[in-house]
């Protein structure tokens, strides 16, 4: 089964013709056209910019482009308002290959979590970029009060912290740091 992945939201609609605005959080918003889209209950949705110059109208408070767009079925305002707040997705099947050395933050999320010794401490849950850079969120097989460490931990993304990714054998490497809480 493959991953689905959330590339894009429609957060409003534009004009009286169906039209909506998208949010893209691709690293080249413009191809979103490319996909296979659907909705969370798997609806397909074929979408088209439609904005004159094919570029987007702004950006949000994270730099996620801002689209104009006109879906496939969609023909006035009062249809086009029904679908405010959807999220769009893709396969992540559909996306381009990547080198060997580089990989899409959603190949991350399930991947074993071990440590220095390989020994395996918990998973990866989700990864998260608000903008400043990845975070990830790692559900540890047990708490450590030890050291402060929940079970539910969130940390930067960083080559400091996880220097080794191995998608092929199904782990991320993490040098644990102390954890401080007050």
């Amino acid at each position: 089964m493959t991953k689905k992945v959330l590339i894009g939201k429609i957060i409003s609609v534009f004009g009286i013709k169906g039209e909506v605005k998208i949010i893209s959080y691709l690293s080249d918003p413009l191809k979103i056209e490319k996909y296979s889209l659907f909705d969370e209950s798997g609806t397909s949705l074929k979408l088209k910019i439609s904005n004159k110059n094919k570029s987007a109208i702004g950006t949000n408070g994270s730099g996620d482009a801002i689209l104009i767009v006109k879906i496939d079925g969609i023909t006035d305002r009062n249809a086009a308002e029904k679908l405010r707040g959807t999220e769009i997705f893709a396969n992540r099947s559909d996306f381009d290959d990547t080198s060997d050395d580089e990989f899409y933050y959603v190949d991350l999320i399930g991947l074993a979590v071990i440590d220095m010794d390989s020994k395996k401490i918990g998973k990866a849950l989700n990864v998260f970029d608000h903008g400043a850079g990845g975070i990830i969120e790692i559900e540890f097989d047990e708490a450590d009060p030890k050291n402060n460490r929940e079970k539910i931990e969130n940390f930067p993304f960083k080559n400091q912290l996880f220097p080794e990714v191995n998608l092929q054998s199904g782990f991320i490497r993490i040098d644990m740091p102390e954890i401080v809480k007050e």
